[in-house]
């Protein structure tokens, strides 16, 4: 069979698949080789060759090679003949002719009295190729960029093959690899179904071709393409009167006129950047092609890029988070009361109300004041280990549900992710996140509500002993608060995932807003700055210092309004978590919603400690976006790096080329 290999598409992603074709035979009449089935025994001379079949219009001559054994070692065809297989079989391929092994007796030497066993040989058909078969179309290509097409000759020729030489003259080039040539002339769009004629396309609208003898001439000489008046000139000098040498030299064209200096040449339409002197406009923003499924190893690199930019940013603000919860929870009475001071101490009323708590500067300077500054970051250990689990999956698992869905329900190769999909695949990433960060982050809020700092083995360890109580079972000594009873059990890990709910509560909405404000901002900042011509090159998302600045301040409204959209659950978990500490029969979050609302200030107690929290996703969600992006580029899978840029003025301009 023969084989014919199709181009593959620009390799981006692993879901752009190359095409399939096979090839369609038919005989030659001519016969390609003899095959040797069975040497034989006894020959003494080579014997004759007969090929038999009637009706040939041109016999086939071959001779016979023994070997030192009296063995026929191979069948040389001479001459291939013509007319062979012309009868077909019940399956209708062509009948093979019958060739014989004829001993020539005659010439036999009488010293040998051995019997000859004949020799059984089997003749091979030629045959060739008179066109395909589509087995798979593929996806991924381009109309103007159609796939070369290749077909491979035999490793071996015939033995009556003889290389023309007239082609040789003309191609420096192995010609036998360029004998059969194909090309597609025929593709169909993988969306409306609309089959282009390639051959049009790459026309444009002249009916003209080239033939081979131009295009080997383009290829060898890629300046034939410009006109004939437009040559350029190489030079190491910027000019005659300059004695400066420019190292590798450059290109200019002589016989274009001069731009006056101070003018610039007007965009053919708003669709445009610039306008070049030869190819005419450049558009505004290159030409894309987003990679639609990505490698393992991608996907592994961009949680990775999610947990180290989740875990600085997260360990740097620990104390914003520190302090919200001791404001919600009221619980430290020791900073409260003196942060309490502070306040009255910068109000005219002495007696400050019941409802008035202190903010978020006077805790810090409390804090700071009676444990130290180290204790602003209590809570730092499992605060670091419930980064790198939130991290790790909310952003690797929101890559890979975003991409997934695209390449199941859109088309994302050309165009930008679409919003529904976009927060579809935030709130199912958020739901698994969710499901492995509940433990971990119900065991942070513990230790945060805690007055003194506490080990993460610490605060699992009064957890279980905690909840054994509550079944029953016996736990640790008193004088050894922190020891984990011996012998874990099922029931003793299962609590940890109690506070799911409330959890999926506060992630949910947060995220969907969270990535739902980002893309819109970011979006809309970018089309403005890129409408409005402010820049020479087009701000993306995420490249390059101006790219990552759009992220952080993007990344920062999109932490204030997930801030406040998901706060009222935030201080509903944070006190079901802290109740579960106390002795007795722990709230749950109807009962405190109902306390809330119930006390003075009503439907505003929702938010307390919200401006903590605001500043604090501030900060945590615009470094977050920045170092995320940043750190994905490092990682070789940033937007450059998951993007084919089909502009090759693009390409020049960022040195690609």
């Amino acid at each position: 069979m023969q084989v014919i290999r199709v181009e593959p598409p620009a390799p981006l992603g692993d879901e752009y698949k190359p095409a399939k074709i096979r090839a369609v035979m038919k005989p030659t009449t001519r016969i390609l080789r003899i095959n040797v089935i069975d040497g034989g025994q006894g020959y003494t001379v080579a014997p004759d060759v007969i090929i038999k079949e009637s009706g040939v219009a041109r016999s086939c001559e071959a001779i016979a090679i023994v070997d030192r054994n009296g063995s026929v070692s191979e069948i040389i065809v001479l001459d291939p003949g013509f007319g062979y297989g012309g009868r077909k079989d019940r399956q209708g391929e062509p009948t093979l002719p019958t060739v014989e092994i004829r001993e020539r007796k005659l010439l036999r030497k009488n010293i040998s009295k051995k019997e000859v066993k004949p020799a059984k040989v089997v003749p091979e058909l030629e045959y060739k190729v008179v066109g395909v078969n589509i087995i798979d179309g593929g996806s991924g290509y381009l109309f103007d960029q159609p796939p070369n097409v290749s077909v491979d000759l035999p490793q071996v020729d015939p033995d009556w093959f003889a290389t023309p030489t007239i082609l040789s003259q003309s191609i420096e080039e192995d010609e036998e690899n360029q004998l059969i040539l194909a090309s597609v002339t025929q593709m169909k769009s993988g969306t409306n179904g609309v089959v282009v004629d390639t051959r049009a396309v790459r026309r444009g609208k002249d009916s003209l071709t080239l033939g081979d003898d131009t295009l080997r001439s383009i290829q060898k000489d890629p300046i034939a393409l410009l006109p004939t008046i437009t040559r350029p000139q190489f030079s190491k000098f910027i000019n005659d009167a300059s004695p400066n040498v420019i190292e590798n030299g450059y290109y200019s064209i002589m016989s274009l006129p001069p731009v006056p200096s101070g003018m610039t040449l007007p965009p053919p339409s708003s669709s445009y950047r610039s306008i070049d002197p030869l190819f005419g406009g450049i558009g505004k923003a290159p030409v894309t092609k987003n990679a639609l499924k990505l490698s393992s190893s991608q996907y592994l690199r961009l949680a990775l890029s999610g947990a180290i930019c989740t875990v600085l940013v997260r360990t740097a603000l620990n104390p914003l988070e520190l302090v919200k919860t001791k404001i919600q929870l009221g619980n430290d009475e020791e900073i409260i009361q003196f942060a309490m001071k502070k306040v009255v101490s910068k109000e005219t009323d002495p007696q400050p109300s019941s409802t008035s708590k202190p903010g978020a500067t006077q805790v810090i300077q409390s804090l700071v004041e009676v444990r130290g500054p180290l204790s602003l970051f209590q809570s730092a250990d499992i605060t670091f280990i419930t980064s790198i689990v939130f991290g790790l999956f909310g952003f690797g698992a929101t890559e890979l549900f975003r991409r997934s869905f695209s390449a199941v329900f859109f088309d994302e190769a050309a165009a930008g992710p679409n919003e529904f999909l976009f927060l579809a695949a935030a709130g199912l990433a958020t739901l698994l996140t969710c499901a492995a960060g509940a433990p971990f982050e119900i065991l942070r809020v513990r230790s945060m509500s805690t007055t003194e700092n506490l080990g993460v083995k610490t605060v699992f360890g009064e957890f279980v002993d905690q909840n054994r109580l509550k079944r029953g079972m016996p736990v640790a000594s008193a004088s050894s608060p922190s020891a984990i009873t011996p012998g874990l059990q099922l029931e003793d890990i299962t609590p940890l995932w109690s506070s799911f709910n409330p959890i999926v509560s506060r992630e949910l909405p947060f995220a969907v807003i969270k990535f739902l404000v980002f893309d819109l901002a970011a979006g809309s900042i970018a089309g403005l700055v890129n409408s409005a011509n402010l820049l020479v090159d087009p701000l993306v998302v995420g490249v390059g210092t101006l790219g990552l600045l759009l992220s952080a301040f993007a990344g920062a409204l999109a932490g204030i309004a997930g801030a406040f959209v998901s706060h009222p659950a935030d201080l509903i978990l944070t006190l079901t978590s802290a109740s579960s500490r106390e002795e007795g029969e722990s709230k749950d979050w109807k009962t405190i919603v109902q306390e809330l609302l119930d006390a003075d200030g009503g439907i505003l107690n929702l938010y307390s400690g919200f401006p903590a929290r605001a500043v604090f996703f501030f900060l945590v969600i615009g470094l977050q976006f920045f170092l995320y992006d940043y750190l994905k580029s490092q990682l070789g899978v940033g937007t450059d790096d998951l993007t084919l840029v089909l502009d090759v003025f693009y390409a020049v301009r960022q040195g690609l080329l």
